[in-house]
């Protein structure tokens, strides 16, 4: 009779953990972080913007029935990763607590988030669920991934041939495409270009583009207008590519010269108000749940997943011959990045984008 008590038992506190953490399968580690956030009650978050509504509904369903807490998500949508770490750092400068608990940053805006001190360094491994890659671990634990994209040219091929497509941002030069492009304004994208292509190369193709007059703004407003009708030719990440073509909006997909991925990861802020809250959703971001919540909500998968678009876009360039390239892995990128000369020439594509 003893033991079928203790049995009980076990059944009754793996049930209490959501079930999915089953039978001791919770390390001390996560035990404290679920004990932490059941305290905490609540979180605040900035994740991408489809995830709002039934997305973040879906988030806080998916948190309490993995780990048994029930979190009052406070959602803020991604507008601008430079302008939201902008302020991330200025609150940390000053001394203020962090507006936010768990924020989404490019693996370029994350490098200076570190940089600047704002993270909070995690030793995520007894954080993270069976089956979860250790490549979602990023900048030595002061990040975890929750999707990757590539960077690329979406367009419309009922008004595009395949034949006639930009393959390359040279192609963007061509001045039939005046009017027609859309581009963003997020000068570490091209300085990504720039480092692997060549700098001055890059530079004076950037100028060429901008004589076509492209419009620009941040990538959900081109994509609402790319799938209007408004440009055939959009400069954007790949996930809008698959949201276009969801939306039965015709859509082709360019990877430019070179294969480029960049890691999109969320992190703890330093002194944030509710950690262990904020650590659960990042640790569930990442895992295979998360991956599939990500694809199916917001339509963001990731390459350190087999079976989604992501995987399939970087073996598809792979067979096209592309060098292919994860910005992170790129040698040297992220200390030019984060270079006095590097941000000479983040300043100088700023410019350039300005028409200067």
């Amino acid at each position: 009779m003893r033991k079928v008590f203790l049995l009980w038992g076990a059944i009754l506190l793996a049930w209490s953990w959501g079930g999915v953490q089953a039978f001791g399968a919770v390390s001390p580690a996560l035990s404290r972080v679920i004990e932490g956030a059941k305290k905490e009650g609540q979180v605040s978050v900035i994740l991408p913007t489809p995830l709002y509504g039934k997305g973040i509904e879906r988030l806080r369903r998916s948190i309490a029935e993995k780990y048994g807490v029930n979190l009052q998500i406070d959602y803020t949508p991604v507008t601008s990763y430079p302008e939201q770490l902008a302020k991330a750092i200025t609150e940390f400068k000053t001394g203020s607590a962090p507006s936010n608990d768990l924020m989404a940053l490019s693996d370029a805006t994350l490098a200076k988030a570190v940089a600047a001190g704002i993270t909070e360094k995690v030793d995520w491994k007894p954080l993270l669920a069976e089956g979860t890659p250790p490549e979602v671990i990023q900048f030595d634990g002061n990040g975890l991934s929750e999707y990757t994209s590539h960077y690329g040219i979406i367009y419309n091929p009922t008004v595009i041939s395949p034949q006639e497509a930009p393959k390359s941002l040279k192609d963007l030069t061509n001045p039939k495409w005046r009017g027609k492009i859309h581009i963003h304004p997020y000068t570490s994208v091209y300085l990504n270009y720039a480092y692997v292509l060549g700098i001055d190369r890059t530079s004076s193709t950037l100028r060429e583009i901008m004589k076509n007059a492209p419009v620009m703004d941040i990538y959900a407003r081109g994509l609402t207008r790319y799938l209007a009708g408004e440009y055939p030719i959009l400069f954007a990440i790949s996930s809008y590519f698959v949201h276009a073509k969801k939306k039965g909006v015709p859509a082709a997909w360019v990877s430019p010269d070179v294969s480029l991925s960049t890691v999109h990861a969320v992190y703890v802020a330093k002194g944030a108000r509710h950690p262990n809250a904020a650590k659960l959703i990042a640790a569930f971001l990442a895992s295979p749940d998360g991956n599939k919540y990500m694809i199916e909500e917001a339509e963001m998968g990731s390459g350190f997943y087999r079976g989604n678009f992501e995987h399939d876009i970087d073996q598809e360039d792979r067979k096209l011959g592309l060098k292919v390239y994860y910005v992170q892995e790129v040698p040297g990128l992220m200390d030019f990045m984060l270079s006095e000369k590097g941000g000479q020439l983040d300043q100088e594509i700023g410019r350039i984008l300005k028409g200067r």
